[in-house]
């Protein structure tokens, strides 16, 4: 990994926590002092990243997406499906404005326990004022154009397709002329069209070319050859190139995409 994917890393204890957190790991005893002396009454030193579970591949897509365009101060950024993602806290940290939609447990695909409560215990903790609204994008009280950037972060693929194209043109209208849509989308190794399993736990591999021509976005980053659903993608390629890609605890790799709103 580049040198500034390692010290974000480290700066923020991604993907899985705080050094005292991973520390907790290595014995029942410990986590149980830890737990009573640190994490209860200051859920800070868990780390941002240390609640919500991640696949090793988070270490490689977190940093890829913070460093995949020019963040400064004062941007406003949306943060699809940012759940309990430390994401969110780094980029409120880093100065620039943060909206976390996410509709939990309403979610039609897999949603995961995020409530105005947890984000306010979370916010308090790191000292950040992450927005969030507990809802489909469809429906957050986004107005048009004011967004500069749009983040997913592995979890459009949970999304059942039939919702993609309405998501997409959502992300489209609110994002401002010039405004960029960074994306990481799993690609499962256990599912179609590596195997005849339609579906796993997490959901299918979806069209990354459908979602990338839902609304008239420019491709800036991505290898057609490397992503599901355009007709250059081949399996074969990826498969016979495993031991070039990061993948983690599941299998799975990570597709990386950005896309731009031509600038009016």
């Amino acid at each position: 990994m580049p040198e500034s994917w390692i010290a974000f890393n480290q700066r923020w204890g991604s993907p899985q926590g705080s050094r005292l957190l991973r520390a907790s790991w290595r014995s029942r005893g410990l986590s149980t002092v830890l737990n009573v002396v640190a994490f209860k009454p200051f859920p800070g030193s868990r780390g941002m990243f240390g609640f919500q579970d991640n696949n090793e591949t988070r270490r490689t897509e977190y940093p890829w997406a913070f460093f995949a365009t020019d963040l400064k101060p004062g941007m406003c950024a949306v943060d699809v499906g940012g759940s309990l993602s430390g994401f969110q806290f780094v980029l409120a940290k880093s100065g620039l404005k943060v909206i976390n939609v996410d509709p939990g447990m309403e979610a039609h695909g897999k949603g995961w326990p995020v409530d105005q409560a947890s984000i306010a215990r979370l916010n308090r903790a790191f000292g950040t004022s992450v927005q969030l609204e507990n809802c489909f994008l469809e429906k957050a009280n986004i107005a048009p154009r004011s967004v500069d950037r749009v983040f997913s972060i592995s979890t459009i693929e949970h999304i059942p397709e039939g919702e993609i194209t309405s998501l997409m043109r959502r992300v489209y209208e609110i994002l401002k002329p010039g405004g960029k849509f960074v994306a990481t989308v799993d690609l499962f190794l256990n599912v179609e069209p590596f195997c005849r399993r339609a579906s796993n736990e997490y959901g299918v591999n979806i069209s990354v070319a459908a979602l990338c021509g839902a609304a008239p976005f420019k491709l800036v980053h991505g290898d057609p050859q490397e992503l599901c659903g355009f007709k250059e993608f081949s399996t074969d390629r990826v498969l016979s190139r495993l031991e070039t890609y990061c993948y983690g605890t599941y299998p799975a790799l990570v597709q990386t995409v950005v896309l731009e709103k031509p600038a009016a």
